[in-house]
């Protein structure tokens, strides 16, 4: 006869939580106990309301005591149904300290993760034996996002489903914290691009958040890709996953070195034997010391990551994201490279196939609370117009777009239309942004790096006849 598997749960551990926390009145380690564990973290369900009072009080910034506890209890018609004032009484009997409060605590929170993740563990057995219409990579992608949430719940304490407004409105609470401390750990992102950032202004880039980029062939969405991909790397600190299904590893490398580096490309191009031939202008055996030295220094950084597998589908991305995530801890941004050169799964239609991966993406970006960047190759229909600047509805191959990204930026160079245009002048149309407004940022793009413009640069840049309009725009 098979044994009866229990659910894994510390008694002792519970009680002495609850004891030392009557113990401490509310002071410091109550305060550490309370951002560690949620109600939902005790097996009892006595204990559960014992402990949810005991935030109430906190929350009033009432003293936590044998009297303050019961009084609350008693009027909100609970006391009854955890034992009364004689089991509170005795919990704070037997605890003789609040010394071990926190390690308690942990014992608690740990006994809960095993729960919630025998429970996840539980729903993938089921859906892996039950017959349905999901295939079998769908549903082991289904079980995979179940064990990062079982990861997720072990670091934050936080689940799926249903949670009452006063959970969430603590997590906020924590939440600003954080975005208000000096390191305003959760703050939104930055771009590197100083006048995108104050057009994004005060909120940045929020995580969660689908950021689509869209141009023309030959405007520069490539060096913003990379660009933000070096900026979270960097100023960020946080891994920045580049998944390329355009050009290969080793040319975003070799771009991604030159735009840090200042480094001509061609200097990677130049001959052993024609080095002195006066071919390359400039410092040659100096300009790959700079690009050698920044190689080592992107590579001692750590935090960028580059996959150029052809084809990749949206299981692909998601697979090596998780993964990525799992290792580090965290991932800042995911970055594709392009959206119609993703392998998409069957549909009646183009634009509703594609569809699913800009609602993939969205989705990965909300669990892995982190920014998915997207580029997307804009119709040739825009250049039949007079004002040739992008719209969201120029995205080739789907119209749901619009409807999934937070952010959609458009990429435009009047030079490449006007040869009386300096080619370095760039604008990046900020045509949507749920969290803010809409702007047109203007900068230079000078040896594949986007630079911040002052408008008198971009009058002259533009031409003269421009210098009203310029003044205007900005």
């Amino acid at each position: 006869m098979s044994e009866i598997l229990t659910l894994p749960y510390s008694q002792e551990a519970e009680q002495a939580v609850l004891g030392g926390m009557m113990l401490d009145g509310g002071e410091e380690r109550s305060q550490t106990v309370a951002a560690m564990l949620k109600p939902e973290a005790f097996f009892h369900k006595a204990h559960k309301l014992i402990y949810k009072a005991m935030r109430t009080l906190m929350a009033r910034h009432q003293p936590i005591d044998l009297i303050t506890l019961s009084s609350l209890m008693e009027s909100d018609g609970s006391a009854d149904m955890v034992g009364g004032f004689a089991y509170m009484a005795e919990l704070a009997k037997n605890t003789p300290s609040a010394a071990n409060l926190v390690h308690y605590a942990r014992v608690v929170r740990d006994r809960a993760a095993e729960r919630f993740a025998i429970a996840q563990l539980n729903k993938g057995i089921e859906l892996l034996s039950t017959q349905s219409v999901l295939t079998a990579a769908e549903k082991l992608e289904a079980v995979t996002a179940m064990t990062n949430q079982i990861a997720d719940h072990l670091k934050t304490g936080n689940r799926r489903g249903l949670r009452e407004w006063g959970e969430v409105s603590e997590e906020w609470a924590a939440e600003l914290d954080m975005r208000f401390s000096p390191d305003g750990a959760r703050r939104g992102m930055t771009t590197g691009i100083g006048a995108l950032d104050d057009a994004l202004a005060p909120k940045g880039l929020v995580r969660g958040s689908l950021l689509v980029i869209g141009a023309r062939p030959k405007m520069g969405k490539t060096t913003l890709y990379t660009q933000l991909a070096l900026n979270c790397a960097i100023r960020e600190e946080k891994p920045a996953l580049m998944f390329s299904l355009e050009m290969p590893a080793v040319q975003i490398l070799e771009k991604v070195v030159c735009q840090m580096s200042g480094v001509n490309p061609n200097a990677f191009y130049t001959p052993v034997d024609e080095r002195n031939a006066g071919i390359y202008q400039g410092d040659l055996d100096g300009d790959l010391s700079k690009a050698f030295a920044m190689t080592a220094a992107l590579s001692e950084n750590g935090n960028l990551f580059i996959d150029d597998t052809p084809g990749m589908t949206l299981s692909q991305i998601t697979s090596e994201a998780r993964r990525i995530k799992k290792e580090r801890g965290c991932v800042g941004m995911v970055l594709v490279d392009y959206l119609t050169l993703m392998t998409a799964e069957k549909a009646e239609r183009n634009d509703l196939a594609y569809g699913l991966i800009t609602k993939g993406l969205k989705n990965l970006a909300k669990e892995l609370d982190c920014i998915v960047v997207l580029l997307t190759q804009l119709n040739r229909d825009l250049e039949k117009r007079v004002d040739k600047r992008p719209f969201p509805a120029d995205s080739r191959d789907t119209g749901q777009i619009e409807q999934d990204c937070d952010y959609w930026i458009g990429v435009y160079r009047e030079g490449v239309y006007d040869t009386k245009v300096s080619p370095e002048l760039t604008e990046l149309l900020l045509r949507l942004n749920r969290h803010g407004s809409t702007k047109t940022v203007h900068c230079r793009m000078v040896n594949g790096t986007i630079c911040d413009i002052t408008p008198d640069e971009y009058a002259v840049m533009y031409g003269e006849q421009q210098i009203q309009r310029a003044n205007n725009d900005f």
